[in-house]
């Protein structure tokens, strides 16, 4: 049913006898083409590996996750020109990882709804993990023109730059977000609820620590290894020794570990960079699980940042040896590893 589901959708787009939900291209205008930064159609790749030779496999489904699969299609197939719920049948494939088949159902969605942010943001966040960055890349950039105050656009886009070893154009990204959050003029349009595209925008930042430690994890490294060190320095002495992550108002106590928390692991290892954790706090596997090669990888560009490739080396082997391979710290780690076998690279 998954395949041909998708090739119906591609057939009903090539036709004019597709029926279902209206969509924002006016009658009797051509389709725009949906094409690779390198200018061909947008097809993925016959396989999908890592730059390490990894295949990028989906998850075994469960019975439920199987049957949520099923009931979405069933109901595109009821309406397959409804934007809504293409990106409902595609929500439902990440679940297992199956990133293909919603990459593909995103550039469906993309004929038909061209200047709607979501499907280049979510194609893109699902080409990030296929390792497709130039393809991400372009639909970033569609997606920053529709959707300029996004925070999610902001930070995929930043870590786009950063896994292509662009660092200086990431800080810049990541730099671009945080500081609306301390711009009137797009706080005042985000207390109005004027502001067009993703309703978590980066002026969140100001009241959202989650998002904050987020984005100042990834900043910071980026700043460090495009050598600009005095923005870094003051950005991590802006780091709180004990921010609060939960919304309580006695704040994150440093002496508890509550991994459960959003983004608790970018804030260790921004406590680890400031000297308030060792390497064996913040590298424990029972702690994180799932979230370890995140932490881990954090650890290893410190190690890198330090003159201290081998062993940076050596955790960024480890953390690819992991099976989560669609987590973001996996993936830059695989980009680092390539990166790093070239003489001179950072």
């Amino acid at each position: 049913m998954t395949r041909a589901l998708i090739v119906a959708l591609q057939l009903c787009l090539l036709s004019a006898g597709c029926e279902g939900a209206a969509t924002d291209r006016p009658e009797g205008a051509e389709p725009p083409a949906v094409t690779s930064p390198s200018g061909g159609a947008f097809v993925l790749p016959a396989t999908l590996e890592s730059p390490l030779g990894k295949p990028l496999e989906p998850l075994p489904a469960t019975a439920e996750q199987e049957e949520s699969i099923r009931q979405a299609d069933a109901r595109l197939a009821a309406e397959p020109r409804n934007v809504d719920l293409i990106v409902e049948a595609a929500l439902a494939r990440e679940a297992v990882w199956r990133y293909r088949e919603s990459t593909e159902l995103y550039t469906i969605a993309i004929e038909i709804a061209p200047d709607d942010y979501r499907l280049h943001l979510n194609r893109a966040h699902r080409t990030l993990r296929l390792r497709l960055f130039d393809w991400a890349l372009a639909d970033l950039k569609r997606a920053k023109t529709l959707d300029p105050y996004g925070f999610n656009t902001a930070y995929l886009l930043g870590f786009t730059h950063y896994v292509r070893g662009e660092f200086s154009q990431a800080a810049d990204e990541y730099g671009r977000c945080m500081a609306l959050a301390e711009d009137q003029a797009a706080l005042a349009l985000a207390a109005a609820g004027a502001v067009p595209g993703d309703p978590r925008t980066c002026m969140q930042i100001a009241t959202d620590n989650a998002s904050r430690v987020a984005i100042t994890a990834w900043r910071y490294r980026a700043l460090r290894r495009a050598g600009r060190l005095d923005e870094a320095a003051r950005l991590l002495d802006a780091v709180p020794p004990d921010l609060d992550l939960t919304g309580a108002a006695s704040g994150y106590a440093a002496s508890t570990i509550k991994p459960d928390l959003e983004n608790i692991h970018y804030y260790e290892t921004l406590l680890f960079y400031r000297g308030q954790r060792t390497e064996e706090q913040v590298l424990d596997r029972a702690k994180w699980a799932e979230q370890w090669s995140t932490v881990a990888y954090g650890v290893a560009v410190w190690r890198l940042i330090q003159g201290d490739r081998a062993g940076a080396v050596a955790l960024m082997n480890e953390v690819v040896a992991e099976p989560y391979w669609a987590r973001f710290g996996h993936v830059a780690a695989e980009a680092d590893l390539v990166r790093l076998t070239v003489a001179g690279a950072r």
